[in-house]
């Protein structure tokens, strides 16, 4: 299952950070106050060291923050792509492909403790209004306040509408992907059709509707900027002709002057930065609500105390209302019948983790699960490759062995190192699923689902299937079937009936 990462403990660190470069930047920002002064007053020495020092302080800070802020990030993505494992191997429903770019929420996630520091730090830079205040009064004060303020609410009215165009130029995007694959997945079809050209103009429609929207939410993230930008000059370039007519008056120091123009800078600079990352804590939050959406909707991933290798309790499925309590153990033989639509399959891929229960749960133990199919996926790959999965150990002599046992003798599979395509050619569905059943073996399952295969099978074939499983009595077979059975002996339990 998917572990949310510590955010609590990055957002205290990255809090404290923030902190300590707001200020030490206020304090460099004082220390080149005088340095200048300094210089001005022909003290060369003390003016260089001070500037030199207040330059040293600034880059070891920046170094310091973009050090631990590259840590914390490469932390969080290393956590979270460790925790989409579990979520990445169940197959999605078909209409779900493609909703969510993982691995941009990801990336967008693991930039949060970065922009906590960076907001941080634009609310301690606050402090240097005081200082402003005591420099150079408060009309120069009162100047950066309103400025600021003004700020605030095209800020937010940027962002709502940047996080408005960039729900829109997902969910776009989204479509795209989904049309775009069932599109090549029907491509056969539309060529004996001649209908090729429909399918390239309906993906260049969606193309450019994707990149309409997408265009539309760079606008919006520029204009934020662009906010950021005029209100920093313009606060900057007021102050400075507050104190530059302080300085004609003779009410104001050089130093105060000086002071004066580069604290507004850095309270600008800092919040110019808040500004420039607005949208991207924006998106921040929203891959994290998406990515912790994920943990949610991965159930059953804790190991079980008992001997059982799976249990349902109070399980309800999108194709059937009915509520079930399963338990399946080592050795159990389980047979599921029903007419077609009745929802065998929906109740096997919600048992093995592939859907999401309307309510209920399932938890299941950690030994594999094989599931036998005649859709069984094959790879593009030879035979031996497709039966081992990466195993080792197995002779060809034991592959050879484990086909016959499944009726997959003849002069096709002699050759192990035949090569299979992955769309199945020249394999048919109930060779599929019994080489799908020989590498649940190789592979070590303890659990083995079998839907609808023995329809697929002549009489013989099925004979053998159901002697290869009982000679193997420690397994555990649940089978859906609409009609004929490979199983001997099994427990049976009606759905939809």
């Amino acid at each position: 299952m998917i572990a949310p990462p510590a955010f609590d403990a990055f957002r205290a660190s990255a809090r404290t950070i923030g902190t300590g470069v707001a200020l030490v930047h206020l304090a460099v920002a004082v220390a080149w106050a005088f340095g200048l002064d300094d210089l001005y007053r022909g003290h060369t020495t003390a003016g260089i060291a001070l500037i030199l020092l207040g330059l040293l302080a600034r880059l070891l800070v920046s170094e310091i923050s973009s050090a631990w802020s590259s840590r914390a990030a490469a932390t969080l993505r290393g956590r979270w792509r460790a925790g989409l494992a579990t979520y990445l191997a169940r197959p999605r429903p078909e209409g779900e492909r493609g909703r969510h770019d993982l691995a941009l929420a990801i990336e967008r996630v693991a930039t949060a403790p970065g922009l906590t520091l960076v907001s941080t730090a634009a609310r301690v830079s606050a402090l240097g209004l005081v200082v402003l205040f005591l420099a150079a009064g408060w009309l120069a004060t009162a100047v950066v306040v309103a400025l600021l303020a003004l700020s605030a609410p095209l800020y937010l009215r940027a962002g709502r509408r940047g996080a408005e165009l960039g729900a829109e130029y997902q969910a776009r995007r989204a479509v795209f992907e989904r049309r775009q694959l069932e599109l090549i997945s029907r491509a056969p079809e539309l060529r004996s059709l001649g209908a090729v050209d429909y399918g390239a103009r309906e993906i260049a429609a969606i193309s450019e509707s994707e990149h309409a929207s997408a265009m539309r939410a760079i606008r919006a993230a520029l204009q934020s900027s662009l906010v950021t930008e005029f209100l920093g000059g313009v606060s900057v370039g007021l102050v400075a002709m507050v104190v530059g007519f302080g300085l004609l008056d003779g009410r104001i120091s050089l130093v105060r002057a000086i002071l004066a123009v580069l604290v507004t800078t850095e309270v600008v600079a800092a919040v110019r930065r808040y500004g420039v990352e607005f949208h991207r804590r924006e998106d921040a939050q929203g891959a994290r609500r998406v990515l912790e959406g994920l943990t949610a909707s991965v159930s059953g991933a804790a190991p079980l105390p008992s001997v059982h290798l799976l249990e349902a309790r109070a399980l309800v499925t999108p194709a059937d209302p009915t509520a079930r309590d399963l338990v399946i153990e080592p050795g159990e033989r389980l047979r599921l019948t029903g007419p077609s639509g009745a929802g065998k399959t929906t109740l096997l891929e919600t048992l093995v983790g592939w859907r999401d229960p309307r309510s209920g749960h399932v938890v299941r133990a950690g030994g594999g699960i094989a599931v036998v199919t005649p859709d069984s996926p094959l790879l593009g790959a030879s035979l031996r490759e497709n039966l081992l999965l990466g195993v080792t150990g197995p002779r060809d002599e034991d592959l050879h062995a484990l086909l016959r046992e499944v009726g997959l003798d003849g002069p096709r599979f002699a050759d192990l190192d035949r090569t299979l395509l992955s769309d199945g050619e020249g394999v048919s569905s109930g060779e599929r699923a019994r080489l799908a059943l020989a590498r649940g073996v190789l592979a070590g399952a303890v659990l083995f689902v079998v839907d609808d295969v023995a329809g697929h099978l002549d009489e013989a074939s099925r004979r053998r299937v159901a002697d290869f499983l009982d000679r193997r009595p420690d397994l555990a077979v649940v089978e859906a079937t609409s009609g004929l059975s490979v199983l001997h002996g099994a427990y049976e339990i009606g759905i939809g009936s």
